[in-house]
């Protein structure tokens, strides 16, 4: 008995000196043509993300994670976020169209300019997000018994993803970035490293990256048109 206590003391103890994590992370972005005002002024709307196959369940989530992280970040960019894209959509009769879209987008890369401009005009916005889903994997490594007694796991979760920002009014891709993050944690716990916890990671290091607009006393006002 005294054994198994002092077994049990001992896991408590190095259970209570993990959960410390590593994460490793790579950012590329490219901006070619995103005007910050305009962003900010002309809001910027999520489109359904697009993914490989299996992981389709993810991409609601993904979408979450980046416009909470882009609301966090900037309290004046309007965000109009996937579900307010697709209600509006559908209440314009351009479901089909819209499906037609990115299942093209997925086929070739490219988003249909028209159809692009018609789903910015019903979301209300004029720059469109669209994320894709490379890879996402969870991984549960055993580091430690005592006794028989399971101390702690390392657990593990990777992430691959992109974001492109499209211009509904031209139809050019304005701005894109991918993400790469491997997340290493030891835990005595069951619970795996989901995918919102790294999604989130990947989303604060993109929508970091985003330039801001100059300040108001410098800037140009610009008609949320565009035009």
């Amino acid at each position: 008995m005294r054994k198994v206590c002092a077994l049990a003391g001992m896991a408590m103890v190095l259970v209570a000196c993990v959960n410390t994590g590593q994460m490793v992370s790579h950012t590329e972005v490219d901006d070619f043509s995103l005007d910050p005002a305009l962003l900010h002024s002309a809001g910027l709307g999520f489109l359904t993300p697009v993914s490989a196959t299996g992981q389709e369940a993810d991409r609601v989530a993904l979408a979450l994670a980046f416009a909470d992280a882009v609301d966090e970040r900037s309290d004046d960019l309007r965000i109009v976020r996937l579900a307010e894209v697709l209600s509006a959509v559908n209440e314009a009769g351009m479901a089909h169209d819209y499906k037609k879209m990115i299942d093209d987008y997925q086929a070739t890369g490219i988003m249909e300019r028209d159809t692009l401009h018609s789903v910015g005009i019903a979301a209300g916005a004029r720059y469109l997000g669209l994320l894709s889903l490379g890879d996402f994997s969870q991984q549960t490594n055993k580091r430690l018994s005592i006794g028989g007694l399971r101390v702690f796991d390392t657990k593990q979760a990777s992430i691959r993803l992109s974001w492109q920002i499209w211009d509904s009014h031209t139809g050019a891709i304005a701005w894109e970035g991918s993400d790469e993050i491997h997340y290493a944690y030891d835990t005595g716990r069951e619970r795996p490293v989901n995918l919102s916890f790294v999604a989130t990671q990947a989303a604060a290091n993109l929508v970091g990256e985003i330039p801001e607009p100059a300040p108001r006393s410098t800037t140009a006002i610009v008609a949320a048109s565009g035009e």
